[in-house]
C-alpha cells in the first residue's frame, strides 16, 4: 500500500476517489504497522492533501502505542520523526499527546538532523496548538550558529514559526536579522512577506522593556519587497501591507507608488471564504497610514465598495468578529459615514433577518428574548467586548442610530452570560 501511494504521488495521480480507497485500506492495516510504515503513509497522504481524519487518528494511536512500549523510542529514527511531524503539521490532523511525547526524542536525536530538518520540524509544530516551548528553546540554541545552512524560504518560515508559537530568543532573532540582511538579494517576494510577518508577530508579543529595534532589517526587506510586488497575489500583498503596518514601517514611495497601485489592479482576485477578512484588513491598513494620497483614498473607496457588494458573511465564509471590528475601526479612522457599511455591520450582529436599522432594539435583561444570533453565541467574552468597543468608534448621527442597537445586543448577550 505504501508503494502504491508513493507511485501515485510520483505520477501525479491525486484523484479523491483513489486516495479514499487507499485511506479505507490503510485504516484496516494500522494495527499491523511499524513506525516507518505509519510515518511513510502519513507523509504520502499529507503530501497528496488527502486528509482522512479517521485514518490520521488511527496512525497517531498506533504510533503512540509504539512509543509507549518498552524501549519504544528506539524505533524512532530521525527520518521517521521528520516524516511524522511534517505530515501531521501539514495535515493539521494530530494527537497532542503524541506530538508532545515526540519533543524529547527529537532533542535526543538532535545530532541526526540537518539544520533544515529542524527548521521544518519547528514550522510544523508552530501550526499545531501543542505545548512545545521546550522544542523551540532547543531549536533556538542549536540553529543560531547554523543559519547559513538554511535557504531564504527556510529562514523566513523559521521567523514565522517562532512568531506563531509566541516564543522569543534574542540570540536567534539577532542572528536571523544579520543573516537576512547579508542574503537579501536571494529573497523572493513571498520570502520577504513571510519573514516580515514573523518579525511583526514577535514585535507584537514583546513587552515594552524588551522591544527590538529592527528598523535597518525591515528597511532592507521592504526595499527588496518593493522591487518584486508583481509576483504576489492580492491576498499576499495585503499580508505584506499588514506586516509593514504592524512593524510601524512607512515608506511613502513603496506604499503610494507601488503597493496601492498593485492592490488596485488585483483587488478582483479576492474571492472565496476569506475575501471579507482580506478586504477588512486592507481597509484597516489604509486607515492607519500617516498620510493619504489620491491612490490610497481611491483604493479605500474601492475596498469599501467591494465590502458592500460582498456582504457578510461572504458565500462559503464563516463569522469573523475581528474582521467586523476592523471595518468599524477603519471607518472611524477615515472619518467616513458609510451608512450602507454601518447597516452591514449591524445586520451581522442581529442576524441575516434584520437590516440593522433602529426600531427593533434588543430586549433588556430579565425579559424574554430569542436565543442569541450565531455570531454572538459562538464568540467568547473578549471578542464580544472588543467588537462592542469597535462599533462605538464611528461618530455621527447615522453611526449612532444604526450601530447603537448592535452594541446594545452585544451588551445584552454579555449580561446573559
Amino acid at each position: 500500500l505504501g508503494k502504491l501511494a508513493q507511485k501515485a504521488l510520483a505520477e501525479g495521480l491525486l484523484g479523491e476517489e483513489q486516495w479514499q480507497r487507499f485511506a479505507a485500506r490503510a485504516s484496516q492495516l494500522t494495527s499491523e504497522m511499524s513506525v516507518p510504515e505509519a510515518a511513510k503513509l502519513a507523509a504520502a497522504f499529507s503530501t497528496a492533501r488527502s486528509v482522512d481524519f479517521d485514518l490520521f487518528a488511527r496512525l497517531s494511536a498506533r504510533t503512540l502505542e509504539h512509543l509507549q512500549a518498552e524501549d519504544g523510542s528506539s524505533e524512532f529514527r530521525a527520518l521517521e520523526l521528520r516524516r511524522l511531524t511534517l505530515a501531521f503539521g501539514r495535515a493539521r490532523a494530530f494527537d497532542s499527546e503524541l506530538m508532545e511525547a515526540l519533543v524529547p526524542i527529537i532533542a535526543e536525536r538532535a545530532a541526526d538532523f540537518r539544520p533544515r530538518d529542524l527548521a521544518r520540524i519547528t514550522d510544523a509544530y508552530a501550526r499545531m496548538p501543542v505545548a512545545s516551548a521546550d522544542l523551540f528553546a532547543f531549536v533556538a540554541d542549536v540553529l543560531t550558529d547554523y543559519l547559513y545552512d538554511l535557504e531564504p524560504p527556510e529562514l523566513a518560515r523559521l521567523a514565522r514559526a517562532f512568531g506563531q508559537a509566541a516564543v522569543y530568543s534574542e540570540e536567534l532573532f539577532d542572528a536571523l536579522c544579520v543573516e537576512v540582511k547579508q542574503r537579501i538579494r536571494s529573497f523572493g517576494a513571498l520570502d520577504c512577506v513571510v519573514f516580515l510577518e514573523g518579525l511583526a508577530r514577535v514585535h507584537e508579543g514583546l513587552p515594552e522593556e524588551m522591544k527590538r529595534d529592527d528598523s535597518a532589517t525591515v528597511n532592507e526587506v521592504a526595499e527588496r519587497l518593493g522591487g518584486a510586488l508583481g509576483s504576489l497575489s492580492a491576498s499576499e500583498l495585503i499580508r505584506s501591507f499588514r506586516a509593514l503596518v504592524q512593524l510601524d514601517h512607512y515608506d511613502r514611495r513603496l506604499v503610494h507608488r507601488k503597493l496601492c497601485p498593485a492592490l488596485a489592479l488585483r483587488l478582483g482576485q479576492l474571492q472565496g471564504p476569506s475575501a471579507f477578512s482580506d478586504l477588512a484588513e486592507l481597509l484597516h491598513c489604509l486607515s492607519l497610514l500617516p498620510a493619504q494620497s489620491h491612490k490610497s483614498v481611491e483604493l479605500a473607496m474601492t475596498t469599501a465598495s467591494a465590502l458592500r457588494e460582498l456582504g457578510y458573511p461572504p458565500p462559503g465564509g464563516r463569522h469573523e468578529l475581528r474582521a467586523l471590528g476592523l471595518v468599524a475601526k477603519a471607518l472611524a479612522q477615515l472619518g467616513q459615514e458609510d451608512e450602507e457599511l454601518f447597516l452591514l455591520l449591524a445586520s451581522a450582529v442581529h442576524g441575516r433577518g434584520g437590516d440593522g436599522r433602529p426600531g427593533t432594539p434588543p430586549s433588556l435583561p430579565g425579559t424574554p428574548r430569542a436565543a442569541p444570533h450565531e455570531l454572538l453565541a459562538l464568540a467568547d467574552d473578549g471578542e464580544l467586548a472588543e467588537l462592542r468597543r469597535a462599533l462605538g468608534l464611528p461618530k455621527g448621527a447615522s453611526a449612532t442610530a444604526v450601530l447603537g442597537p448592535a452594541r446594545e445586543a452585544i451588551a445584552v448577550e454579555l449580561h446573559r452570560r
